[in-house]
């Protein structure tokens, strides 16, 4: 039976004057685990945004990155799933299910609300993300060579400063968790 391709898979054709982006966010795993953690799950929202845009930017589908970031923990579902239905025809299987995953997060973003010590899951946030990231990264592997976009590695003076104030913060945080009643 003929079904319809999801249409953030769909891509626009390349010429000489247009630059495609990846399908989706390029950044390291290990950018992406430090700054989420580092940032208190600001990262996570600009992750979010930049794979919303490069959806809408592929498919030219109506949608918001911005209000599809601002709800992040509910379209979740939808986001997980695109990047897997998108990993899944490019013939990349997939084993994990993105409704569960997105499942998982909204919960673990719910967390902030638990007494002491136990808000402290919430740094954890975004390990349901870290299968669909890594299958994201897996697409984009693939279109790194037809593209002058890569998987960015590399830590601005921004991304340091906010591990290091972000890394501070993150250890008063836990162990004023621990020791304050």
């Amino acid at each position: 039976m003929f079904t319809s391709p999801d249409p953030s898979v769909s891509s626009p054709e390349k010429n000489s004057s247009t630059v495609v982006d990846l399908p989706f966010f390029p950044v390291a795993t290990q950018k992406f685990i430090i700054l989420s953690i580092c940032s208190f799950g600001i990262y996570h929202a600009y992750w979010h945004y930049e794979n919303w845009r490069r959806i809408k930017n592929r498919s030219n589908e109506d949608v918001s990155p911005f209000w599809r970031t601002f709800f992040m923990p509910l379209y979740g579902f939808s986001l997980f799933r695109r990047i897997c239905t998108t990993a899944e025809l490019e013939g990349m299987p997939v084993d994990l299910n993105p409704y569960a995953l997105a499942a998982i997060y909204l919960l673990l973003n719910m967390t902030p609300q638990l007494p002491n010590p136990w808000w402290l899951i919430n740094i954890a946030s975004f390990l349901p993300m870290l299968p669909i990231h890594e299958a994201a990264q897996r697409v984009n592997t693939r279109h790194v060579s037809s593209n002058s976009e890569t998987i960015n590695e590399t830590y601005s003076p921004v991304n340091i400063a906010t591990i290091i104030a972000g890394g501070l913060f993150m250890v008063f945080l836990v162990s004023s968790a621990f020791t304050l009643e």
